[in-house]
């Protein structure tokens, strides 16, 4: 019989050494890319430019306890950790795990510490490396059951125009903002480019935990006068993304862009209930003051908007009166630290039994779908031996 998605995690992470995606550095270029160390107790550092040594640790937890530093991507025989290997290794993990497929996000060591290479052309050339060795060598095994995210660069609204155009060139079916397409923390009327063409070319928006959401709320603290309006109505809801969220429904993106969707993987969704509550009570809390004027309800907006990312999330499955779990998808945050690998059968059978079987695969299959494009019901890649 046809092996078909009976579950997908919306949240795994590819976290290997660096050599993979390094090679599609340019020789120019590579002496200034991130280097993986080996350190005295075994554990691996990561040298990047502009900063210090930097340790695996939660990036890389598997099945073994969790670390903040002192964690390696190899075993004591030079073998790769579960999480760290190639992609057939990665397959197999799926296997082991009781899933059949991941959607991919980029690993801290490429999303976020690389914006310190002060030469902004080579960090574009390293953006575009991981992402061409994501496709091409990584995930061209399983494109079915390895779902990637291509990367985009901050170096600038032309930069993230441009590796758009490239991501759909090159296969992928979505992509990971770190910040907003003009590629700072705040939204810019340029972005209006990048909603527009990513909704032309049918990419899905996958920022994983947030983008941007950089709101000034004065220093000191208690200085108000400095607040912005997305400041205020995000104040009692700082989590993820409620900032963010602020910010496009403040600032009218979605107004403008009403078929933009966003996916937030490894939200603490149990939170989700109470940010909703806090945005559209602040928003009338503060408004004769800042005198913003809204078409809906902050509420409205986030719930049209977004799909969120739930990992042990389980207090979310029994607040559907609340929010509708339409609005959810399940991850396993593999091989990161809050993640269930290899138990994720297990918490699946104990956290989603109380649910009917259509909304247990809404929330394992459908929904994640739905938002990237995939068929739910297809025949996909068997693992190979």
């Amino acid at each position: 019989m046809a092996r078909r998605y009976q579950v997908i995690s919306g949240d795994g992470h590819v976290e290997t050494p660096p050599e993979g995606w390094l090679a599609y550095v340019p020789d120019r270029f590579r002496d200034r890319a991130p280097r993986l160390i080996r350190l005295p107790d075994g554990s691996d550092g990561w040298l990047v430019e502009g900063q210090p040594m930097l340790h695996n640790g939660q990036n890389i937890k598997g099945r073994g306890p969790v670390k903040f530093a002192n964690a390696s991507y190899f075993n004591a025989d030079g073998t790769r950790r579960e999480g760290a290997g190639d992609p057939v290794q990665r397959l197999h993990e799926q296997d082991i795990d009781g899933i059949d497929a991941e959607v991919l996000f980029a690993p801290v060591f490429v999303a976020r510490f690389i914006e310190s290479i002060s030469d902004k052309d080579i960090y574009r050339s390293i953006v575009q490396a991981y992402n061409t060795w994501l496709m091409a060598d990584y995930c061209s095994v399983a494109p079915d059951r390895l779902i990637p995210n291509a990367l985009i660069p901050v170096s600038g609204i032309d930069h993230a125009l441009a590796e758009l155009q490239r991501a759909k060139e090159l296969g992928f079916r979505g992509i990971q903002l770190q910040q907003y397409p003009n590629g700072s923390g705040a939204p810019k009327p340029e972005d209006d480019r990048f909603w527009e063409k990513s909704l032309e070319l049918g990419l899905a928006l996958n920022p994983h935990l947030n983008f941007g959401g950089v709101v000034w709320r004065g220093d000191p603290r208690s200085d108000t006068s400095q607040w912005s309006a997305e400041a205020a109505m995000s104040q009692h809801t700082p989590s993820s993304p409620a900032a963010t969220m602020a910010q496009m429904i403040v600032h009218g993106v979605f107004d403008r862009f009403p078929e933009l969707r966003f996916y937030f993987a490894e939200v603490n969704c149990a939170y989700i209930p109470g940010m909703l509550y806090y945005l559209d009570r602040n928003y009338h809390e503060f408004n004769d003051w800042f005198q913003v004027s809204l078409k809906k309800e902050p509420s409205e907006y986030v719930l049209e908007h977004c799909l969120f990312g739930m990992v042990r999330d389980a207090p979310m499955l029994q607040m559907g009166h609340l929010v509708s779990l339409d609005h959810f998808a399940w991850g396993s945050d593999f091989p990161h630290s809050v993640g269930t690998f290899p138990n994720s059968e297990r918490y699946i059978k104990e956290a989603f039994g109380g649910l009917d079987e259509a909304t247990r695969r809404k929330l394992l299959v459908e929904n994640i779908c739905a938002h990237i494009g995939l068929d739910p019901d297809a025949e996909i890649t068997e693992t190979p031996a």
